[in-house]
């Protein structure tokens, strides 16, 4: 039975196994050594219970860092708002991957039967520079973020509603002046452009407008190089401590190889491939022996420190998931200990090893308003697959006063698939409606990284009259005098031409819904507008803010730090 605690003042100190960056403890303690001459063994961690005889205190990582990757493309479905030139410097690679990825899909390029040549002429297209970052660790298919933007001296009005036809990215690493480093193709680039709706007021400027972001529009097409680094180096070290990764993850798959006596590589299992950042900290904090006399003594030495104000309790945590299940005896005794920091630990420890108690314990931090661990034990409860308990608080949190919360507590549901989540594809490509069944304040949730999801907080949130809306590029109108039955949709053509009025209820959800379906007609009937999703966000946005729809509008802000506070990057920059 979990029980309150008296509450004391701690400073927060983000787990970053539950926000997504879980390895800073080990990059930071390692990196300054390896910069000083130092051995890990002689680390400023070296008396902490965490640390001692784990394989982070014999290594650290090589490839630890994002990989910056770039290439060219073309934007195509810009209407006028394109260009007819191409610097020659570019042109001929460009061409060489158009022919190249042609052969996929046929001689001709889309529904026209034109060239590529002809194809980046056409002032419906935009040569564009694509770049991205490609995450530690990565497995062959893992998405990522790209943007895009206009090649300087070209006359490219806008980027807006475009879509980035597929093209490679390769290792791009500037050396000095304007010399730089290309390598093999490391990943694919595709997808529709989001365009920042909202700089310059009403509209975008300029230099916005030449910009844009493809939205998990990168996939990697091999994985990430990443190794084990001996500090001593050791064949028969490097041995043990391939054989201990791999009695404990590879079980399926082997995950460790020694190849060399400094070197062991390491490859990511398939459960762990959302989930890459805990992984490499999980294994560094695996413990050499696997001793159940050791495995008790070494619990109770973590459950003794972790009280500590000034222990590496992030650390201790990881220590605790390393003895797995046998850990669980110190860590129920843990998850209702009087000071938060130590009941919010275990409790994330407990949850990695599948105890529904921890879920519970864990709840507790999720739904306390006065809490320091509040948005990290939300996360937390996202990894508590197959435990009913963590779902249901995760669902309560949905009717939060706090927006922020409810956010966070929605993302974790789409995580686990929940079916309070009632989730719409829209389009064949273009984004994810979510109704999100809430009884708090309604509110409109739009993401700009990951995956595009719009999501409807709150029921039977509607458009109503009077609305009036027109685009800046004038793709849409949207148009309801008072007291109308209902709302009226014009799409324009990029010939100049437009639709006849489209009418479609004043419930949100289906005007959304048509506005982002792909263009068609059925009979007579219009089903979709085929609008992209930065047109849909921008419409949302300006008619949440002149009171025509009945809720607020939240975009998405751009990570943990501004919920959390900054968390500061730790390491050096990637050196492969």
């Amino acid at each position: 039975m979990i029980v309150n605690r008296t509450r004391r003042f701690l400073p927060l100190i983000v787990l970053p196994a539950l926000l997504g960056g879980c390895s800073f403890i080990w990059e930071r303690e390692d990196r300054s050594q390896l910069s000083t001459g130092v051995d890990p063994i002689d680390s400023p961690l070296a008396r902490s219970a965490a640390y001692r005889d784990t394989i982070g205190a014999l290594t650290y990582y090589q490839g630890r860092g994002a990989m910056h990757v770039r290439g060219y493309g073309l934007v195509a479905g810009l209407g006028s708002n394109g260009t007819t030139t191409c610097p020659k410097r570019i042109y001929d690679k460009l061409i060489q991957t158009l022919y190249k990825h042609e052969k996929k899909t046929g001689s001709k390029i889309g529904v026209r039967s034109i060239t590529p040549e002809e194809f980046i002429r056409d002032r419906d297209t935009a040569v564009v520079v694509v770049e991205g970052l490609i995450p530690a660790a990565a497995t062959m298919g893992t998405p990522f973020e790209l943007t895009v933007r206009a090649i300087p001296g070209t006359e490219t009005k806008s980027l807006l509603g475009g879509r980035l036809h597929l093209t490679d990215l390769r290792i791009f690493r500037p050396l000095g002046g304007s010399v730089v480093r290309t390598g093999k193709v490391l990943a694919k680039a595709s997808g529709p452009v989001f365009s920042n709706p909202f700089s310059g007021g009403g509209g975008a400027t300029r230099v916005s407008a030449l910009r844009g972001t493809v939205v998990g529009g990168g996939v990697t097409t091999e994985a990430r190089r990443i190794s084990l680094v001996l500090a001593r180096p050791s064949y028969g070290m490097a041995k043990r401590i391939q054989d201990r990764i791999n009695s404990q993850f590879g079980a399926d798959h082997r995950v460790a190889d020694a190849t060399s006596p400094s070197f062991v590589r390491i490859h990511i299992p398939p459960k762990y491939a959302k989930d890459q950042a805990h992984f490499l900290s999980l294994l560094r904090g695996l413990f050499l022996s696997r001793d159940p006399a050791f495995v008790a003594v070494r619990a109770a030495a973590l459950a003794e420190e972790i009280v500590k104000p000034d222990a590496p309790h992030a650390l201790i945590s990881v220590a605790f998931e390393s003895l797995q299940r046998p850990a669980l005896a110190e860590l129920n005794r843990l998850y209702t200990h009087e000071l938060d920091h130590v009941s919010f630990y275990a409790a994330a420890a407990g949850i990695r090893l599948e105890d529904h108690v921890a879920a519970d314990a864990m709840a507790i931090h999720a739904e306390d308003p006065d809490c320091d661990f509040r948005f990290p034990a939300i996360r937390a409860m996202g990894q508590a697959r197959g435990m009913a308990g963590a779902r249901q608080t995760l669902r309560r949190l949905l009717d939060d006063q706090d927006p922020r919360v409810r956010i966070a507590a929605y993302e974790q549901l789409v995580e686990l698939s929940d079916r309070a989540i009632i989730t719409r594809k829209i389009g064949r490509e273009n984004f994810y409606l979510d109704l999100v069944p809430s009884e708090g304040k309604p509110f409109i949730y739009t993401k700009r990284t990951g995956t595009r999801r719009v999501a409807l907080f709150g029921r039977n949130i509607r458009c109503d009259p009077p609305a009036f809306y027109a685009s800046p590029d004038g793709a849409i109108i949207i148009n309801a005098a008072l007291g109308a039955p209902h709302i009226d949709l014009i799409r324009a053509g990029r010939n100049g031409t437009s639709s006849p009025p489209v009418p479609v209820q004043t419930d949100c959800a289906e005007l959304i819904r048509l506005m982002g379906t792909d263009a068609g007609v059925e009979g007579d009937k219009v089903v979709g507008l085929g609008l992209d999703y930065s047109a849909i966000v921008r419409a949302l946005y300006h008619l949440a803010q002149d009171g025509s729809i009945s809720a607020e509008f939240v975009l998405e802000q751009q990570g943990a730090a501004e919920l959390l506070g900054p968390i500061r990057k730790q390491g050096r920059r990637e050196t492969e």
